[in-house]
């Protein structure tokens, strides 16, 4: 862990969105083999693909809200979290409606494991981070003798 200037804020929204997508790095390949048996190629591709936009939807989270938190303006901060939000859930929407006829894509399969993975990854998360202001972010991991 680098050490953190007491000038500067942490970057904690980039190390939590970073930390989810690792998590998401390390499921994706089982359900998508998953995915694959059960439901064939269109299977997998609606599992890589709802994959790639939850990684992609936690890391516009977290550079909206470095950009806003390096503003220093606490009205921005609230701002980009509430406009954000409302852009990222158009974005995810209009993902699920371009998709929707596809042919070559398992629609039902790519609405489920997107909203699966939104929830799932966000509940193992909940382990990790710490709510301290000692540590803002992830909790520290212990150190190995």
């Amino acid at each position: 862990m680098a050490p953190v200037n007491p000038m500067s804020p942490p970057a904690v929204e980039r190390e939590l969105a970073t930390d989810l997508i690792r998590h998401a790095s390390l499921v994706a390949p089982v359900f998508v083999i998953a995915a694959a048996l059960w439901k064939g190629l269109d299977g997998a591709v609606a599992v890589v693909l709802a994959f790639a936009v939850v990684a992609a939807n936690f890391a516009l989270a977290a550079a909206g809200q470095a950009w806003a938190v390096r503003s220093g303006r606490p009205a921005l901060i609230a701002a980009n979290a509430l406009g954000g939000f409302a852009l990222r859930l158009l974005i995810v929407l209009g993902a699920l409606l371009a998709l929707r006829h596809q042919p070559w894509i398992h629609f039902a399969m790519f609405g489920i494991t997107l909203a699966a993975t939104h929830l799932g990854l966000l509940f193992w998360e909940t382990r990790s981070v710490s709510a301290t202001l000692a540590y803002p972010g992830l909790k520290p991991r212990p150190a190995h003798d």
